[in-house]
């Protein structure tokens, strides 16, 4: 098999090989960038967090869909979590060297379970479009803040009704008021401990003025959090990787999807 580039029929799979080339370098690249600055951040004595590629707005297809769905009126809201996925426990124990399955299965043992694993944490938002109409939308955020009508209700997944006023809120004046309160920054990025998806979760809920002590039972897995002890160079992969998604989605327009 041939394929035309620039009218010179070439080979399919010097093709394949070109690519897998690239794509090699490309991995041993990342990998050795990675190092490199962990090292040099180490020798200047320069925080991890220093270089991070911040957001301070949404990206496109967040913003469209604000503009269509922001302005309805809520019927209800759910706050929502379950298990992380095993894309996300597998990529966890890689950037964490092995710690993070190591101190689960420690945290198992300890409280003799089998079944343990963190929750993802997010708010599902039900709108009024017309009288006998609704449309359900997800806040989260993973590399950064998320806003989808992707919505999964699967066995694993649990669902809280926040019990609020209905008709009395949108999903733009909600977003737009916890944005305000607490800035750009906190608002839009993300961080694994200082700003993960439950943070962003809890400044919802107090703009709500739902932050009560039941949801943060059902938000919060504190005992784990506090024995997950990341060494700084996983932490620095970690940020470096969100850089690199942050940016492709900044160029893109769009949410890269990760199925957490």
């Amino acid at each position: 098999m041939y394929m035309k580039i620039f009218n010179i029929d070439i080979p399919f799979v010097y093709i394949k090989w070109a690519i897998l080339i690239l794509l090699f370098t490309s991995i041993l690249g990342l990998i050795l960038w990675i190092v490199c600055s962990y090292y040099l951040y180490k020798w200047f004595r320069v925080s991890i967090n220093k270089f991070n590629f911040y957001l301070n707005e949404y990206n496109n297809e967040c913003e469209n869909i604000l503009k269509k769905y922001g302005n309805y009126p809520i019927k209800r809201i759910y706050l929502a979590r379950h298990p992380i996925t095993k894309f996300m426990e597998t990529a966890l124990n890689i950037v964490t060297l092995n710690k993070f399955k190591t101190e689960l299965e420690k945290y198992k043992k300890k409280n003799k379970t089998d079944s343990f694993l963190p929750y993802h944490t997010m708010i599902y938002v039900e709108i009024k479009i017309k009288k006998n109409q609704s449309k359900f939308l997800l806040i989260d955020k993973n590399n950064c803040i998320r806003i989808s009508p992707r919505v999964k209700m699967g066995n694993e997944y649990e669902l809280k009704d926040l019990n609020i006023k209905k008709n009395k809120h949108t999903l733009n004046g909600i977003l737009e008021s916890t944005r305000k309160r607490i800035g750009n920054n906190k608002f839009f990025n993300w961080e694994i401990y200082k700003n993960n998806c439950q943070i962003i979760v809890k400044e919802i809920l107090i703009t709500l003025k739902k932050f009560n002590k039941s949801n943060k039972k059902f938000m919060y897995q504190n005992e784990f959090a506090k024995e997950l002890k990341i060494s700084d160079f996983s932490l620095h992969i970690i940020s470096s990787l969100t850089n690199i998604v942050n940016l492709l989605e900044n160029l893109v327009g769009f949410t890269l999807w990760m199925p957490v």
